[in-house]
């Protein structure tokens, strides 16, 4: 039986989503594809956490690096962003049989190891 993973799901522009070590020592941050084979996932959860980080890779506005174009349209959809994502770190700790804990940090606004599964 493999060792339980603790995992922090941590989005950013153009980042991995998943923050674990396995095999590798070296390895910490992870794509969500390596983590559906690392972490044993289910597809829909899959499915639904790719919906959840394109939503805000398309709130990146890359041209010239003005960084404060980027970003939600509104608070209330960066409120209902984040909430789904809470929702589906609950489903990454209920549904993989290797998940020993998840932290939950949106995209950094929650700090580190406030919302934990």
């Amino acid at each position: 039986m493999p060792h339980p993973i603790d995992v922090a799901l941590l989005v950013g522009w153009q980042e991995d989503p998943f923050y674990y070590y396995a095999d590798d020592p070296e390895e910490y941050g992870h794509s969500i594809d390596e983590a559906q084979e690392d972490l044993q996932l289910p597809a829909a959860l899959v499915a639904d956490i790719k919906t959840w980080d394109a939503q805000y890779q398309a709130t990146y506005d890359p041209d010239g690096y003005v960084w404060s174009k980027s970003g939600f349209a509104s608070p209330e959809i960066e409120a209902a962003w984040r909430e789904r994502g809470k929702e589906l770190a609950a489903r990454l700790k209920q549904e993989s049989p290797v998940v020993a804990s998840v932290n939950y940090r949106a995209n950094g606004v929650i700090p580190d190891k406030t919302c934990m599964f």
